[in-house]
């Protein structure tokens, strides 16, 4: 096990229960995952995150254009970095620093120079249903659409 060879703990082979003893820095992920068994459950990423960072390792967020979910998840982990890095005091801020990040930064620009409009690609509807650390500001998203239009104005994003 990694987790042992990075940070060794006393026993690792330690059986507990009947089974193998979890590593403390992958204590909180495997609480996660038990609770969480049947059910949809986006934070098993951050968590899952959270340990791979606890063990040195990073991370890669991928998309084709860089633009929407995307957008999103960067802007999260990079408000996270801020705590992290002592940026930030508050874990609380985390949300609102990503939200400023989304409607006043570089991403909005990515937008625009793929789809011809500094909002993102989603509507009222899908913004509903994305976890609450991954919603975009309101005033930054398209709208719903008829027609491949902005229902609610002008534009032409297409979800």
């Amino acid at each position: 096990m990694y987790a042992n060879a990075a940070d060794p703990i006393s026993h690792p082979d330690e059986q507990m229960g009947g089974s193998i003893a979890i590593h403390p820095m992958l204590g909180p992920l495997w609480n996660f995952v038990k609770g969480s068994a049947g059910k949809m459950e986006h934070g098993i990423i951050d968590r899952a995150a959270a340990a791979a960072r606890d063990l040195g390792g990073g991370g890669v967020i991928f998309c084709k254009s860089g633009k929407d979910r995307t957008a999103m998840q960067v802007t999260l982990k990079q408000s996270q970095y801020l705590i992290t890095a002592g940026l930030s005091r508050e874990k609380s801020n985390i949300f609102s620093n990503a939200t400023m990040m989304r409607a006043n930064g570089t991403r909005l620009a990515i937008c625009e120079k793929n789809v011809g409009q500094a909002k993102y690609a989603f509507n009222s509807l899908q913004a509903r249903f994305m976890p609450n650390l991954l919603k975009p500001p309101k005033e930054s998203i398209a709208g719903f659409l008829k027609g491949g239009r902005v229902f609610s104005g002008e534009g032409a994003i297409e979800t």
